[in-house]
């Protein structure tokens, strides 16, 4: 019996170990905030999160994203192939919206060093509008 319990202390150190050895330090979350304007425009994250994939000897750089907003258009903005391009992120029913989108790619060589990248989506509601801003973090392959 002691031996179990002598043990139970030493699993539980382990666990929480392992636990923080499984987090990755390249996918920060934005989750739980609200932008918003004067004029009452928002968009609420409920959960964010930035990934990177291998392609070959590339890679690409993705953003998922879920929440809600009250604003008519909701659209985020990429530079993946070194364009900046606008993609419509549709708004289902009750203001709901979640998209993954490739924020940027590389055919060739993978960046080797630590670097960052910005998510920007911009709500659009009448003839207001609101752009939040979201970094990425320190992202590697």
């Amino acid at each position: 019996m002691r031996n179990i319990l002598f043990n139970v202390p030493t699993l539980v150190v382990l666990l929480f170990g392992v636990s923080f050895a499984a987090c990755k330090k390249n996918d920060p979350v934005v989750a739980g905030k609200k932008y918003s304007d004067a004029k009452g425009t928002y968009i609420a994250i409920d959960s964010a999160r930035w990934y990177l994939t291998k392609e070959g000897s590339g890679g690409e750089v993705h953003f998922k994203a879920f929440g809600t907003t009250n604003a008519d258009k909701l659209v985020i903005t990429t530079s993946g192939d070194g364009l900046q391009t606008d993609i419509n992120i549709p708004i289902g029913t009750g203001q709901y919206f979640g998209q993954d989108v490739v924020m940027s790619f590389s055919v060739t060589a993978r960046q080797t060093d630590n670097f960052q990248e910005n998510a920007v989506l911009t709500a659009y509601k009448g003839s207001d509008t609101l752009k939040a801003v979201l970094p990425s973090g320190n992202l590697h392959y």
